[in-house]
């Protein structure tokens, strides 16, 4: 009988173990995809931040301002995955940020360990040097987010099809994913080679 329990214990430790796992592998994924729900739809210079708090996402993330400006991060990393060298290091983060009660800002950044950092950037105003929209801009190191920059109008129609900018996937795949125009679909949708700005 004391050996039965015994089994009968270590079979629920490990159940338990491997159901831990499962959460912790498929968790940045669903967190991420969460997060591109949360941004989908937002147009620069025309989202309030009153219609921001209205999502379940931005009603429980920390506010952080500066003066004047302030900004709502959402983010997801494979911790485990890339702890365990199952896969490279993978991050991905969104942050609106917002002044006077009005959005001014929606950008979305990936990051894998052995690619370039890219981060695409919706802009109520294209700069005067970009010729059409999408427009793809490396940027330098010593920025606050280095990388290539891909800036979109906040009239483009991909600002309302964000759950396909990200494959959110790619946090919970073992050895994640390898290429831009897997990591981040949208670059493929908008005509981006991303391979070549590196």
């Amino acid at each position: 009988m004391k050996k039965l329990l015994i089994a009968i214990s270590i079979a629920g430790l490990l159940l338990a173990a491997a159901l831990y796992v499962r959460y912790a592998v498929r968790a940045p994924a669903q967190s991420a995809e969460r997060c591109l729900a949360a941004i989908n739809g937002l147009t620069v210079g025309k989202t309030t931040e009153a219609e921001l708090l209205t999502r379940d996402e931005f009603q429980t993330i920390e506010r952080r301002c500066f003066q004047g400006y302030c900004s709502y991060l959402l983010d997801a990393r494979n911790t485990l995955l890339s702890k365990l060298h199952l896969a490279p290091r993978t991050s991905f983060w969104a942050m609106v940020s917002v002044r006077d009660g009005m959005v001014i800002g929606v950008t979305v950044s990936v990051t894998r360990a052995d690619l370039t950092p890219v981060t695409l950037v919706q802009m109520a105003k294209m700069p005067s040097w970009c010729t059409g929209s999408p427009c793809v801009k490396p940027v330098p190191p010593n920025r606050m987010v280095p990388g290539i920059s891909v800036m979109i109008s906040n009239e483009a129609p991909i600002r309302n099809r964000l759950q396909d900018a990200v494959n959110s996937a790619c946090l919970s795949r073992m050895r994640g994913c390898s290429s831009y125009a897997e990591l981040m679909p949208i670059t493929k949708q908008l005509n981006v080679n991303l391979e070549a700005e590196k």
